[in-house]
């Protein structure tokens, strides 16, 4: 879905300074930290409002394997969650964005960053699009 809208991609990343090869693709370890910053700094509705919307239009597969990316990782606070409730989901993913760092990244950026579950094409494609919507909302403002 958001794989094929390449100038989302190139929009997000020149909003995004830790694209740090400046490739103008935010990769998905990249996009973890984007979606990290943004979801510290939104207003809890404006978080849960864009995060509930994305939630709702993955299938339940997709649901499934983002939410096994949040428990299995071991920096995350989260120990469980309903993958087949949208709204669950959201929460944990906020909850994990919000727990405290540890070694210098996020729950959310240990769960998705390299040796997380990216090797898992769904989880990083669900990733990189969640975080290109972030960067379409942000340029409508």
């Amino acid at each position: 879905m958001f794989f094929q809208q390449k100038d989302r991609h190139e929009q997000m990343a020149r909003l995004d300074p830790r694209d740090t090869n400046a490739d103008g693709v935010v990769s998905p370890e990249e996009a973890a930290a984007y979606i990290q910053d943004y979801l510290q700094n939104a207003s809890p509705q404006e978080r849960d409002e864009l995060l509930r919307g994305y939630m709702n239009q993955m299938t339940p597969d997709q649901r499934q394997q983002m939410g096994d990316a949040i428990v299995q990782s071991s920096a995350n606070p989260v120990q469980s969650v309903r993958a087949d409730d949208p709204n669950d989901l959201a929460d944990a993913f906020t909850r994990t964005a919000q727990a405290p760092a540890q070694d210098g990244r996020s729950p959310l950026e240990a769960a998705f960053g390299q040796g997380g579950m990216l090797s898992n094409p769904m989880v990083k494609a669900g990733l990189v699009g969640l975080a290109a919507m972030i960067g379409s909302k942000m340029l409508r403002r």
